[in-house]
């Protein structure tokens, strides 16, 4: 990690950005993985995945961080109370939908198959951290298109 830290340091330091670094270093997957005590980063998926998150959080642009999916519990929290908000202003429509329609809705919630456990159990994607999905006795990653080692 020392030779790490002095490689990364060295490379900013003549120029190369820090949005490069961070798009290559978040989800990066190894042991030591798990929660942080970091409000704003609550897991990370190894060592190198938090400081990344974290020197992206500190020093990159709102734009930037946004682009590589990175965002404050501050961020976090005003997005979820505008779609809260908006909630709010769809309930006052709802209350026009009949009695009918509302019967089939709960009818097609209730016929919403549920996920199996090959699909609760399926990997984190290699290459960019996303959860692969099932595809025949494989697994396929619905972001980047990588495989688990299939052909």
């Amino acid at each position: 990690m020392d030779a790490f830290s002095i490689a990364v340091s060295v490379g900013l330091q003549y120029g190369v950005p820090l949005e490069d670094y961070a798009s290559k270093f978040i989800n990066m997957k190894f042991e030591p993985s798990g929660m942080t005590n970091d409000p704003d980063i609550r897991f990370a998926s190894s060592i190198v995945d938090y400081v990344f998150r974290r020197l992206a959080l500190d020093h990159l642009t709102w734009e930037q961080r946004e682009a590589l999916g990175i965002r404050s519990i501050q961020e976090r929290t005003e997005e979820a109370e505008e779609k809260i908000a908006q909630l709010d202003a769809g309930s006052a429509e709802m209350t026009a939908i009949t009695d009918n329609a509302v019967f089939r809705a709960q009818e097609e919630a209730n016929a919403v198959e549920r996920p199996t456990a090959r699909v609760l159990d399926a990997p984190l994607c290699y290459q960019c951290g996303s959860k692969m999905q099932p595809a025949g006795s494989c697994y396929v990653c619905g972001t980047c298109g990588s495989t688990s080692g299939c052909s």
